[in-house]
């Protein structure tokens, strides 16, 4: 059997596991922050760090580690209005996804 058909699906296994490793540090509250941040807000920034999809958007990250936590949450309970544009859509929070995503907020900081 040739070598790069064992290869191939090897390191598929390993990209994968390196992948999933950091989706299962996350405490529940956090993933749940992370998977709304996903459905709702990666359209515009990226999530962790990187280039986001909208060249004016921070990511998270950046937007975690650059304001204090109280003005985080403060934004969030008023529907997301500190720093955007009139590009960017009102959202209105549930508590718990206010949590959520503070909790995920919470992890961005600690990352290198």
């Amino acid at each position: 059997m040739p070598r790069y058909l064992l290869i191939t699906p090897a390191l598929m296994f390993i990209a994968a596991c390196v992948t999933d490793r950091g989706a299962n540090e996350l405490s529940d509250s956090a993933a749940k922050g992370r998977a709304f941040a996903q459905a709702n807000c990666a359209g515009c920034h990226a999530l962790d760090d990187g280039v986001s999809p909208n060249p004016n958007a921070p990511s998270l990250r950046r937007a975690a580690r650059r304001l204090p936590d109280w003005m985080v949450a403060g934004s969030f309970q008023r529907g997301v209005q500190i720093g955007h544009t009139m590009e960017m859509p009102v959202f209105e929070f549930e508590d718990e996804d206010i949590d959520n995503l503070l909790a995920y907020m919470e992890t961005l900081k600690d990352k290198n």
